[in-house]
């Protein structure tokens, strides 16, 4: 079982954590959530709140304040109520802001395809309704939307498990508009975007950077041959076989700046385009529209758009990687289902951003700790962490950590102890049937295999 610990660095990993708890006393200061010497002291209700919630996902004022009271200060639930104000979501916004930057892995998975890349960035969003008492700052999107919902975008490196970047948006901004993750794409940088990330502009700049990306093909999107004639992206599809092809395109016209990538189809099952043809058309039925019968026919292939060479990723090997993207939705699985970040209580802002805030520091750390381990050995990429073990280990690594604090010395033994239990339990069966994404990539890392 030691060998799950082997490679990793738990002096550094201890460290890491340990600063970002200690600091939060100055960073307390700083936001002015500590105005006086307290008792309550920043490092305390951090303490309190994100380990609670470690522990409890659901914890309520009551059990947050007995959770106070076995680090030595005793209040209660009303008490603690009246210590959560404006100044309690600032200093745990800033918090969350340090720790995003602090707690970074230096374990990349050992896949030699993936290597081709230095890094691989997943970006997608989340929404999270709100009480109506946080419409103003935070506003839905309207129609049949809640009237005040919040959104989450998210960078991951899938390559080092890393959340590479975190923003917290109104419910009403759309991921178009969200080009910020461009700030994190180097030369080298693989990007999985979601459909609702498409503009020219921002693949045109990742290609400029030495990057690449992969998403899929968003209706009405101009085709064009290399040599700038317009292709009838239709009449291409029905004229291809049952099994994939791709060809080089343009993407955009002549008034645009033209994208120049690969463009791939694959025939999916009868059943599958049926189900995504019953879902456009509900979503078409909500918003007043009527779906296209041209769009409803493209929906019978999935098409994907990518400038990575052939010589990097073949035809079969790009399709493998875009699963990849799903692997953010397990992240936002964890957080919602998991870490309680779907249930926020009260009516009052600060209760409620306070709370959120607490919850999604919780959230920052448990990827910190997990992300190393999401292979157990090298020769395993077919095992996968399962969420609801590492849910219970974690409660359990969180009392500990109440009890015996953050001296990076005792922390170190005790992420030992963490890490072998994970190896013992923290792990799903293995799937050989279904096989996960990351057992699909390293199987294509030596054969050109269907599995896609």
């Amino acid at each position: 079982m030691k060998s799950i610990t082997k490679h990793l660095n738990l002096e550094r990993i201890s460290q890491r954590l340990s600063d970002v708890f200690t600091e939060s006393e100055t960073l307390a200061r700083a936001t002015q959530f500590v105005q006086r010497r307290s008792p309550l002291t920043g490092l305390m209700f951090v303490q309190a709140l994100v380990i609670g919630f470690l522990k409890y996902p659901q914890a309520s004022l009551s059990q947050l304040a007995q959770e106070c009271a076995r680090l030595g200060f005793s209040i209660s639930p009303q008490g603690l109520h009246a210590r959560i104000q404006q100044g309690s979501v600032d200093f745990l916004k800033v918090l969350v802001e340090h720790a995003l930057q602090q707690l970074k892995n230096q374990i990349a998975l050992p896949i030699t395809l993936l290597h081709q890349f230095t890094q691989i960035l997943v970006v997608d969003s989340t929404f999270q309704t709100l009480p109506d008492s946080l419409e103003e700052p935070y506003p839905g999107s309207g129609g049949k939307a809640p009237c005040a919902c919040l959104k989450v975008q998210l960078v991951y490196d899938f390559l080092s498990g890393n959340l590479s970047q975190l923003a917290v948006q109104s419910g009403r901004a759309t991921d178009q508009r969200y080009t910020q993750y461009l700030e994190s794409v180097t030369a080298g940088s693989l990007v999985l975007l979601d459909l609702g990330y498409f503009r020219l502009a921002s693949l045109d700049e990742i290609v400029r950077k030495g990057a690449f990306f992969l998403m899929r093909y968003r209706y009405r999107t101009v085709v064009c041959s290399l040599e700038g004639s317009r292709v009838d992206l239709l009449a291409y599809l029905e004229s291809q076989g049952p099994a994939a092809v791709e060809r080089p395109v343009q993407l955009g016209t002549a008034s645009d700046t033209p994208v120049t990538c690969r463009l791939i189809t694959v025939p999916v099952p009868r059943e599958v385009a049926e189900e995504r043809r019953r879902k456009v058309k509900r979503n078409a039925q909500e918003h007043g529209t009527t779906a296209s019968e041209r769009q409803l026919r493209m929906l019978g292939w999935s098409i994907y758009l990518t400038n990575i060479p052939e010589e990097k990723l073949s035809t079969t090997q790009v399709i493998a990687f875009y699963r990849i993207r799903w692997q953010i939705e397990l992240i936002f699985k964890f957080w919602k289902s998991y870490g309680g970040l779907d249930k926020l209580p009260g009516v009052r802002p600060e209760r409620v951003m306070t709370e959120f805030y607490a919850k999604l520091l919780a959230a920052i750390v448990s990827n910190f700790l997990v992300a190393p381990i999401r292979l157990p050995q090298e020769e395993c990429p077919e095992h996968e962490i399962g969420l609801f073990q590492v849910r219970k280990i974690l409660g359990d690594f969180a009392q500990d950590l109440l009890e015996k604090g953050f001296d990076p010395r005792v922390l170190q033994a005790q992420l030992e102890a963490f890490y072998l239990r994970i190896a013992r339990y923290g792990y799903k069966q293995i799937r050989r049937k279904n096989p996960n994404a990351l057992a699909r990539v390293a199987h294509l890392s030596t054969a050109n295999s269907p599995l896609a």
